[in-house]
């Protein structure tokens, strides 16, 4: 019974957290199953595992989608970094009459939807993923093409900034916008 729910109950693309709760939500509706087959509840068959099936649908609901929650969080603290810090942080590349930022990131460049930000290595690291694996991030933010890869698909790019040519993490305006706006 727990074999057949997850093959009728788990969506395609699913990671391995969401294949796990689909296995002990299939456990609880098998568990339910067999308590109506022996008559200790007074359910109708079938009704456990859709039960189990419309809380796996639920709780993917509320998690956010299929990919790993740590991820999905983590993409959201990059969004809200510079959501809070996207201007005071970064000085414009192409204006050397702008204000400066006193605690430098980064830079920033273009405006609206094609505005690009350069980032620090460690600024990345150590503020705007802080407590997260920023590496898993860069990676999944590339897939989205939220973030601009280099010519060999690294992460990190050599990019022209006041202080000279440097390796850098590019992201895009398009960070900002969740996948609800996308859709």
């Amino acid at each position: 019974m727990i074999t057949i729910f997850e093959k009728n109950q788990i969506p395609p693309g699913a990671n391995g957290q969401v294949r796990r709760a689909a296995r002990l939500l299939g456990l609880i509706g098998a568990a339910g199953e067999l308590a109506t087959r022996w008559g200790i509840v007074p359910w109708q068959e079938g009704a456990a595992i859709d039960a189990a099936g419309k809380a796996l649908a639920d709780w993917i609901a509320q998690r956010g989608g299929l990919g790993a929650a740590e991820i999905r969080d983590g993409i959201e603290q990059v969004r809200g970094y510079f959501a809070q810090f996207g201007e005071s942080r970064f000085d414009d590349v192409g204006n050397a009459d702008a204000r400066i930022a006193t605690t430098r990131a980064g830079w920033r460049r273009g405006w609206g939807e094609d505005r690009e930000w350069l980032i620090l290595p460690s600024v990345w690291r150590n503020e705007i993923c802080k407590g997260r694996d920023a590496t898993a991030i860069a990676r999944a933010l590339a897939e989205q093409g939220k973030l601009v890869r280099d010519s060999q698909g690294k992460h990190q790019r050599s990019e022209r900034t006041p202080m000279g040519s440097m390796r850098v993490y590019v992201l895009k305006a398009s960070i900002l916008r969740t996948e609800d706006d996308e859709r």
